[in-house]
Protein backbone atom coordinates (compact mmCIF):
# COMPACT_ATOMS: atom_id res chain seq x y z
CA UNK A 1 0.00 0.00 0.00
CA UNK A 2 2.70 2.36 0.98
CA UNK A 3 4.73 1.87 -1.80
CA UNK A 4 1.46 2.45 -4.32
CA UNK A 5 1.15 6.14 -2.49
CA UNK A 6 5.03 6.79 -3.45
CA UNK A 7 4.58 5.84 -7.29
CA UNK A 8 1.50 8.43 -6.83
CA UNK A 9 3.62 10.86 -5.43
CA UNK A 10 6.16 9.82 -8.34
CA UNK A 11 3.17 10.28 -10.98
CA UNK A 12 2.22 13.87 -9.89
CA UNK A 13 5.60 14.91 -9.71
CA UNK A 14 6.54 14.45 -13.51
CA UNK A 15 3.12 15.58 -14.36
CA UNK A 16 3.47 18.62 -12.57
CA UNK A 17 7.53 19.19 -14.24
CA UNK A 18 5.68 18.88 -17.44
CA UNK A 19 3.22 21.43 -16.74
CA UNK A 20 5.82 23.83 -15.92
CA UNK A 21 7.98 23.16 -19.08
CA UNK A 22 4.55 23.57 -21.41
CA UNK A 23 4.34 26.46 -19.45
CA UNK A 24 8.07 27.55 -20.64
CA UNK A 25 7.19 26.76 -23.69
CA UNK A 26 4.19 28.95 -24.06
CA UNK A 27 6.07 31.80 -21.96
CA UNK A 28 8.74 31.58 -25.10
CA UNK A 29 5.59 31.06 -28.37
CA UNK A 30 7.44 28.37 -29.50
CA UNK A 31 5.49 25.69 -31.50
CA UNK A 32 3.52 23.39 -29.00
CA UNK A 33 3.13 20.68 -32.04
CA UNK A 34 7.30 20.47 -32.52
CA UNK A 35 7.94 20.44 -28.79
CA UNK A 36 5.07 17.70 -28.41
CA UNK A 37 6.81 15.96 -31.59
CA UNK A 38 9.56 15.94 -29.49
CA UNK A 39 8.83 14.96 -26.96
CA UNK A 40 6.81 11.66 -28.34
CA UNK A 41 10.41 10.65 -29.85
CA UNK A 42 12.74 10.80 -27.09
CA UNK A 43 10.00 8.99 -25.03
CA UNK A 44 9.00 6.37 -27.43
CA UNK A 45 12.98 5.71 -27.70
CA UNK A 46 13.28 5.68 -24.00
CA UNK A 47 10.69 3.44 -23.26
CA UNK A 48 11.31 0.76 -26.25
CA UNK A 49 14.83 1.00 -25.72
CA UNK A 50 14.22 -0.10 -21.79
CA UNK A 51 12.05 -2.68 -22.95
CA UNK A 52 14.21 -4.42 -25.28
CA UNK A 53 17.03 -4.25 -22.63
CA UNK A 54 14.74 -5.64 -19.74
CA UNK A 55 13.03 -8.05 -22.53
CA UNK A 56 10.39 -10.72 -21.04
CA UNK A 57 8.30 -13.83 -21.87
CA UNK A 58 7.61 -14.49 -25.72
CA UNK A 59 4.27 -14.59 -26.04
CA UNK A 60 1.92 -15.67 -28.63
CA UNK A 61 2.15 -13.07 -31.57
CA UNK A 62 -1.97 -13.02 -31.54
CA UNK A 63 -1.70 -12.36 -27.74
CA UNK A 64 -0.52 -9.41 -28.87
CA UNK A 65 -2.81 -7.72 -31.07
CA UNK A 66 -5.35 -6.09 -28.56
CA UNK A 67 -2.87 -4.67 -26.44
CA UNK A 68 -1.20 -3.00 -29.67
CA UNK A 69 -4.05 -1.91 -31.05
CA UNK A 70 -4.83 -0.44 -27.44
CA UNK A 71 -1.55 1.33 -27.55
CA UNK A 72 -2.49 2.93 -31.16
CA UNK A 73 -5.80 4.27 -30.44
CA UNK A 74 -4.41 5.27 -26.86
CA UNK A 75 -1.36 7.39 -28.82
CA UNK A 76 -3.63 9.18 -31.03
CA UNK A 77 -5.94 10.15 -28.07
CA UNK A 78 -2.99 11.97 -26.33
CA UNK A 79 -1.97 14.00 -29.22
CA UNK A 80 -5.25 14.90 -30.06
CA UNK A 81 -6.14 15.69 -26.68
CA UNK A 82 -3.16 18.77 -27.17
CA UNK A 83 -4.83 19.87 -30.04
CA UNK A 84 -8.42 19.92 -28.38
CA UNK A 85 -6.96 21.51 -25.00
CA UNK A 86 -5.33 24.15 -27.42
CA UNK A 87 -8.31 24.91 -29.74
CA UNK A 88 -10.61 24.91 -26.33
CA UNK A 89 -8.50 27.30 -24.21
CA UNK A 90 -8.89 29.88 -27.91
CA UNK A 91 -12.22 29.68 -28.07
CA UNK A 92 -13.82 28.82 -24.73
CA UNK A 93 -11.05 29.77 -21.97
CA UNK A 94 -8.46 28.70 -19.68
CA UNK A 95 -10.98 28.08 -16.81
CA UNK A 96 -13.66 25.93 -18.15
CA UNK A 97 -11.04 23.70 -20.37
CA UNK A 98 -9.10 22.64 -17.29
CA UNK A 99 -12.11 21.78 -15.48
CA UNK A 100 -13.84 19.88 -18.32
CA UNK A 101 -10.17 18.14 -17.95
CA UNK A 102 -10.27 17.82 -14.27
CA UNK A 103 -14.26 16.28 -14.50
CA UNK A 104 -13.20 14.03 -16.56
CA UNK A 105 -11.67 12.01 -13.99
CA UNK A 106 -15.34 10.84 -13.32
CA UNK A 107 -14.40 8.19 -15.68
CA UNK A 108 -11.47 6.37 -14.87
CA UNK A 109 -12.83 6.20 -11.24
CA UNK A 110 -16.14 4.66 -12.58
CA UNK A 111 -14.30 2.18 -14.62
CA UNK A 112 -12.10 0.95 -11.95
CA UNK A 113 -15.30 0.78 -9.11
CA UNK A 114 -18.14 -0.53 -11.45
CA UNK A 115 -16.99 -2.52 -14.12
CA UNK A 116 -13.49 -3.98 -12.34
CA UNK A 117 -15.68 -3.81 -8.95
CA UNK A 118 -12.79 -2.12 -6.84
CA UNK A 119 -13.89 -1.87 -3.12
CA UNK A 120 -13.84 1.55 -1.23
CA UNK A 121 -14.56 2.35 2.39
CA UNK A 122 -17.15 4.73 3.29
CA UNK A 123 -13.89 6.94 4.00
CA UNK A 124 -12.52 6.41 0.49
CA UNK A 125 -15.71 7.09 -1.25
CA UNK A 126 -16.07 10.89 0.96
CA UNK A 127 -12.63 11.22 -0.33
CA UNK A 128 -13.41 10.46 -3.93
CA UNK A 129 -15.91 13.09 -3.67
CA UNK A 130 -14.13 15.58 -1.84
CA UNK A 131 -11.32 15.34 -4.73
CA UNK A 132 -14.11 16.83 -7.21
CA UNK A 133 -14.86 19.85 -4.86
CA UNK A 134 -10.86 20.90 -4.23
CA UNK A 135 -10.34 20.76 -7.78
CA UNK A 136 -13.05 23.34 -8.50
CA UNK A 137 -11.48 25.46 -5.83
CA UNK A 138 -7.96 25.13 -6.87
CA UNK A 139 -8.73 25.89 -10.81
CA UNK A 140 -7.66 28.99 -11.76
CA UNK A 141 -9.27 31.89 -12.87
CA UNK A 142 -12.72 30.93 -12.20
CA UNK A 143 -14.34 34.35 -13.63
CA UNK A 144 -13.57 32.54 -16.95
CA UNK A 145 -15.48 30.05 -16.55
CA UNK A 146 -18.88 30.63 -18.64
CA UNK A 147 -21.54 28.31 -18.72
CA UNK A 148 -23.32 29.32 -21.43
CA UNK A 149 -21.18 27.72 -24.32
CA UNK A 150 -21.44 28.95 -28.17
CA UNK A 151 -22.60 26.27 -30.05
CA UNK A 152 -19.88 26.12 -32.57
CA UNK A 153 -17.33 25.74 -30.19
CA UNK A 154 -19.10 23.53 -27.05
CA UNK A 155 -18.40 20.48 -29.07
CA UNK A 156 -14.94 21.18 -28.23
CA UNK A 157 -15.41 20.42 -24.15
CA UNK A 158 -17.11 17.50 -25.00
CA UNK A 159 -14.14 15.65 -27.01
CA UNK A 160 -11.90 17.30 -24.40
CA UNK A 161 -13.97 15.60 -21.48
CA UNK A 162 -13.56 12.38 -23.27
CA UNK A 163 -10.30 12.35 -24.38
CA UNK A 164 -8.48 12.95 -20.80
CA UNK A 165 -11.33 10.36 -19.09
CA UNK A 166 -10.60 8.03 -21.92
CA UNK A 167 -6.79 7.94 -22.13
CA UNK A 168 -6.22 8.03 -18.30
CA UNK A 169 -8.93 5.23 -18.25
CA UNK A 170 -6.86 3.27 -20.99
CA UNK A 171 -4.48 2.95 -18.84
CA UNK A 172 -6.31 0.67 -15.89
CA UNK A 173 -7.59 -1.49 -18.88
CA UNK A 174 -3.72 -2.17 -20.04
CA UNK A 175 -2.83 -2.65 -16.36
CA UNK A 176 -6.13 -4.90 -15.66
CA UNK A 177 -6.23 -7.16 -19.17
CA UNK A 178 -2.92 -6.66 -20.78
CA UNK A 179 -0.09 -6.43 -18.42
CA UNK A 180 1.14 -10.08 -18.24
CA UNK A 181 1.14 -9.94 -21.81
CA UNK A 182 2.99 -6.58 -22.79
CA UNK A 183 5.57 -5.06 -20.73
CA UNK A 184 4.27 -1.67 -19.32
CA UNK A 185 7.65 -0.11 -21.12
CA UNK A 186 6.50 -1.64 -24.49
CA UNK A 187 3.15 -0.71 -24.39
CA UNK A 188 3.87 3.24 -23.28
CA UNK A 189 6.60 3.01 -26.03
CA UNK A 190 3.76 1.84 -28.53
CA UNK A 191 2.01 4.68 -27.21
CA UNK A 192 4.15 7.68 -27.43
CA UNK A 193 5.51 6.17 -30.99
CA UNK A 194 2.05 6.60 -32.34
CA UNK A 195 1.67 9.90 -30.99
CA UNK A 196 5.24 10.40 -32.87
CA UNK A 197 4.28 9.82 -36.31
CA UNK A 198 0.99 11.47 -35.97
CA UNK A 199 2.70 14.72 -34.77
CA UNK A 200 5.08 14.08 -37.49
CA UNK A 201 2.44 13.78 -40.17
CA UNK A 202 0.84 17.04 -39.07
CA UNK A 203 3.84 18.83 -39.23
CA UNK A 204 4.53 17.65 -42.96
CA UNK A 205 1.32 18.50 -44.09
CA UNK A 206 1.51 21.90 -42.80
CA UNK A 207 4.85 22.18 -43.30
CA UNK A 208 6.35 23.04 -40.71
CA UNK A 209 9.33 21.13 -40.09
CA UNK A 210 11.55 23.92 -39.28
CA UNK A 211 12.56 22.96 -35.48
CA UNK A 212 14.30 25.23 -33.42
CA UNK A 213 16.92 24.58 -30.81
CA UNK A 214 14.99 25.33 -28.18
CA UNK A 215 11.66 23.32 -28.92
CA UNK A 216 14.24 20.56 -29.57
CA UNK A 217 15.56 21.13 -26.42
CA UNK A 218 12.27 21.59 -24.51
CA UNK A 219 10.94 18.67 -26.40
CA UNK A 220 13.74 16.42 -24.90
CA UNK A 221 13.10 17.62 -21.54
CA UNK A 222 9.56 16.56 -21.51
CA UNK A 223 9.87 13.29 -23.06
CA UNK A 224 11.19 11.53 -19.97
CA UNK A 225 9.10 13.13 -16.99
CA UNK A 226 5.96 12.21 -19.80
CA UNK A 227 6.98 8.52 -20.13
CA UNK A 228 7.69 8.26 -16.35
CA UNK A 229 4.07 9.78 -15.23
CA UNK A 230 2.43 6.95 -17.16
CA UNK A 231 4.87 3.92 -16.10
CA UNK A 232 4.33 5.86 -12.43
CA UNK A 233 0.43 5.48 -12.73
CA UNK A 234 0.43 2.24 -13.91
CA UNK A 235 2.77 0.90 -10.98
CA UNK A 236 0.39 2.77 -8.84
CA UNK A 237 -2.90 0.85 -10.48
CA UNK A 238 -1.13 -2.71 -9.71
CA UNK A 239 -0.97 -2.02 -5.99
CA UNK A 240 -4.27 0.45 -5.24
CA UNK A 241 -7.50 0.86 -6.35
CA UNK A 242 -7.96 2.91 -9.61
CA UNK A 243 -10.28 5.34 -8.15
CA UNK A 244 -7.78 6.33 -5.23
CA UNK A 245 -5.28 6.62 -7.77
CA UNK A 246 -6.47 8.46 -9.87
CA UNK A 247 -8.17 10.79 -7.46
CA UNK A 248 -5.15 11.08 -5.89
CA UNK A 249 -2.48 12.01 -8.46
CA UNK A 250 -5.11 14.09 -9.76
CA UNK A 251 -5.38 16.09 -6.87
CA UNK A 252 -1.86 16.52 -5.80
CA UNK A 253 -0.47 17.26 -9.57
CA UNK A 254 -3.06 20.34 -9.05
CA UNK A 255 -1.97 21.37 -6.03
CA UNK A 256 1.41 21.28 -7.17
CA UNK A 257 0.79 23.09 -10.49
CA UNK A 258 -0.65 25.87 -8.00
CA UNK A 259 1.97 26.03 -5.94
CA UNK A 260 4.98 25.91 -9.21
CA UNK A 261 2.86 28.86 -10.41
CA UNK A 262 3.16 31.22 -7.08
CA UNK A 263 7.27 30.11 -6.83
CA UNK A 264 8.16 29.90 -10.48
CA UNK A 265 5.65 32.10 -12.43
CA UNK A 266 4.62 34.79 -9.49
CA UNK A 267 0.98 33.44 -9.30
CA UNK A 268 -1.10 34.66 -5.97
CA UNK A 269 -2.96 32.76 -3.91
CA UNK A 270 -7.07 33.53 -3.82
CA UNK A 271 -8.97 32.56 -0.63
CA UNK A 272 -10.96 30.05 -2.23
CA UNK A 273 -7.30 28.29 -3.56
CA UNK A 274 -6.15 28.42 0.56
CA UNK A 275 -9.58 26.26 0.79
CA UNK A 276 -8.95 24.00 -1.67
CA UNK A 277 -5.12 23.54 -0.57
CA UNK A 278 -6.83 22.65 2.96
CA UNK A 279 -9.41 20.14 1.58
CA UNK A 280 -6.64 18.46 -0.49
CA UNK A 281 -4.75 17.49 2.75
CA UNK A 282 -8.42 16.23 4.26
CA UNK A 283 -9.23 14.13 0.84
CA UNK A 284 -5.67 12.57 0.46
CA UNK A 285 -6.20 11.58 4.25
CA UNK A 286 -9.20 10.49 3.65
CA UNK A 287 -7.95 8.47 0.48
CA UNK A 288 -5.33 6.45 2.77
CA UNK A 289 -7.85 5.19 4.66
Amino acid sequence: MMSGWIFVILSASTSILIAHFLKQSESRKLNTIRVLTVNYLVASAVALTVSIYIGGDVVNSDQMIQPILLAGVVGVIFIANFYFYSKSVFHNGVGISIAAMRISLIIPVLLSTIWYLEFLSPYQWLGVFLVFTTLFLLLPRKKSIEFELKKETGWLLLLLFLGTGVGDASLKVFESEFSDIMGKELFMGSVFLTAFIIGLLTLLIRRELQFTLNEIKLGIAIGIPNLLTSIFLIMALERMSGAVVYSSVNVLTVLGGTLIGIIFWKDHFTKTQWIGILLTVVSILLLIQ
